[in-house]
């Protein structure tokens, strides 16, 4: 994973900003929810935009959708490695079969996964909340091959 220091100094002041404006009045659960799903759609739109496109439509037959996905859904234990790993085969989504690589993001820590994971996990009709560092670490350690 391409290290950018825009996208590191963008997130820094993003998460800067969220807590100032909301120490008052959000609880700390709700603070670190934003703060990793902030994090996580930066690294979405650095990592996984370009193939899986800004509303998690996909890429046509290339690249298959994560809005309202089948697949996510069923798989959504296997994400991290998933991830991890990338994914090589064939997949179906919605009926639909895909067969194009997605490389693996193995250079991730267990900050990045757990932000990645969050947004995920909680956009295009998802409600699963946040993955704490703990659960990201676990599973990174989980999808080591």
């Amino acid at each position: 994973m391409r290290q950018n220091k825009g996208l590191k100094a963008f997130i820094s002041i993003s998460l800067l900003f969220l807590f100032i404006s909301s120490c008052n009045t959000l609880s700390e659960k709700e603070i670190e929810y934003r703060q990793s799903f902030d994090s996580g759609k930066a690294i979405y739109e650095d990592e996984c935009q370009k193939c899986h496109k800004a509303n998690g439509e996909g890429l046509g037959i290339l690249y298959p959708p994560l809005e309202n996905s089948d697949y996510l859904q069923s798989h959504i234990q296997q994400l991290p490695c998933i991830i991890f790993n990338g994914l090589k085969g064939e997949t179906i989504v919605n009926g639909k079969k895909y067969n194009w690589e997605m490389p693996p993001h193995n250079k991730m820590d267990e900050i990045q996964m757990s932000a990645i994971l969050t947004y995920i996990r909680s956009k295009w009709g998802n409600k699963k909340g946040t993955v704490s560092y703990k659960e990201a670490r676990m599973d990174i350690e989980g999808c080591r091959k």
